[in-house]
């Protein structure tokens, strides 16, 4: 059951929502510990970024429509980026409202960036297919943000959030370069993770992750649709001798 929380103001100049009013509501699901926001309108930012320590952004395409990702998840407030800060993660641009939530990104980008690289969880889960969300079907569950594909879709995953929210799990939650490197399976640290290709990639530890970076190639899951784990050529067998078979999207607790 939803119930209505608030509707807060935002009164700081350059920071409204969409370039016009101020009022700004969130929908709290008390059942599921999710959030949905709305953000009055969808006008695409067209303004290219011009600046983030050296990084060549313009030509990644700009996620969450130019909103802050670190406002977002930390102030659960749709602010605008400022072109002048920003970054590139998994081949998407995103703007900061400061540089200060530009440094939070950079110091743990997957943290931030949106489940499935921004694209709908719940088609992806249904179809198979890697169909982009939209700001305005936008939840926030566990800490993380979600866009859906319509206002169906997004009522789906209210309805149902642990059918969905792992979707973009690699591997189940299990360290894929212990797999591969040791022919273990290690559940992967939820604090030590990588997205990449839209997929959430967890280590047992930073010498994995950084052995991960080094060579995503060798370890990414070849598969576009949820329920395939095999990483690489898609020759090597999932981690055995555990009673939960990883998979992507798999509801492991090791998330």
């Amino acid at each position: 059951m939803m119930r209505r929380v608030f509707s807060a103001t935002v009164v700081a100049a350059g920071t409204v929502i969409g370039l016009q009013a101020a009022l700004w509501s969130s929908t709290v699901l008390a059942q599921s510990n999710s959030r949905i926001y709305r953000s009055p309108g969808s006008s695409r930012q067209t303004a290219q970024p011009s600046g983030s320590g050296g990084r060549v952004g313009q030509q990644a395409p700009l996620a969450l429509e130019g909103y802050c990702p670190v406002s977002i998840a930390v102030q659960r407030k749709w602010v605008r980026g400022d072109p002048a800060y920003w970054s590139v993660y998994d081949g998407h641009t995103y703007l900061f409202a400061t540089p200060e939530a530009k440094a939070t990104f950079d110091a743990d980008p997957a943290r931030y960036v949106p489940a499935l690289g921004g694209e709908c969880v719940v088609t992806f889960v249904k179809t198979g297919r890697r169909v982009a969300g939209q700001i305005r079907y936008a939840a926030i569950h566990e800490g993380r943000l979600f866009l859906f594909a319509s206002d169906e879709a997004q009522q789906m995953f209210l309805a149902e959030p642990a059918r969905y929210a792992k979707a973009d799990l690699a591997y189940g939650g299990y360290c894929v370069v212990c797999q591969v490197g040791m022919g273990k399976a290690v559940p992967g640290k939820p604090e030590i993770a990588v997205v990449h290709k839209g997929l959430r990639y967890l280590f047992a530890s930073e010498d994995q992750r950084r052995q991960f970076l080094a060579n995503p190639s060798r370890y990414e899951v070849k598969a576009s649709v949820p329920g395939v784990a095999v990483p690489g050529s898609g020759s090597r067998t999932p981690p055995a001798g555990s009673s939960s078979k990883p998979t992507a999207g798999s509801e492991s607790k090791a998330r």
